[in-house]
């Protein structure tokens, strides 16, 4: 009989895990985590979403005012940084503009106040319109990045530096843009940069 060490397991030993085993130690676990995890980003999303719910057309116009200064205040003091006390006016004044525009979402009043060249009259609604339209719908491109950012700073470019690093991440995640580059031109423009060959003739 062959002779086995402490760490070895038998070739043609079988797994003993039995299917409702499977199921309650690995499969239902998982099912739970990822469950989860959508709960807590649709919860977020979803908040979001409650914040601009006043600036959408069917809603704003079926407001009675003093909702709609209530709303407007209180998205003022989620984003003041952004959005100063004239949105208030602001949105009181399109609500009578946009009644039989029949307009149905955010994307479509912020194209209607840029085709109909009102931007300078409601600044701060484009601005809001703005804010929403370029949330993000999922972190996905934020895990990309760090993902990629894992497989760049490994422990051979421990000492990249962070404006070296940022430039080799947006080149890594860009790569459909990336290999549409000219490289050898690049290379050349930069060879010809760092040249210390001065001509005198």
């Amino acid at each position: 009989m062959k002779k086995k060490h402490f760490d070895e397991v038998d070739g043609d030993r079988r797994l003993t895990i039995t299917t409702e085993n499977f199921k309650i130690k690995v499969f239902y676990p998982i099912i739970d985590t990822v469950l989860m995890q959508l709960n807590i980003r649709f919860k977020a999303m979803d908040n979001v979403c409650k914040t601009f719910d006043f600036l959408n057309p069917n809603n704003l116009l079926s407001l009675r005012e003093d909702n709609i200064v209530k709303e407007s205040y209180d998205f003022i003091q989620t984003y003041k940084d952004d959005i100063s006390s004239d949105f208030t006016g602001q949105i009181l004044s399109l609500k009578e503009l946009i009644k039989n525009k029949n307009l149905k979402t955010i994307n479509e009043m912020a194209n209607f106040i840029l085709t109909n060249d009102i931007a300078t009259s409601y600044s701060e609604i484009l601005v809001a319109c703005t804010i929403f339209l370029t949330l993000p719908v999922t972190v996905a491109t934020a895990e990309r990045l760090f993902s990629k950012l894992k497989i760049i700073k490994n422990y051979l470019r421990n000492s990249c530096s962070q404006n070296r690093l940022s430039n080799i991440a947006i080149l890594n995640i860009e790569q459909k843009r990336t290999s549409e580059l000219k490289t050898d031109k690049l290379i050349k423009d930069f060879s010809n940069s760092k040249a210390r060959k001065m001509k005198f003739v």
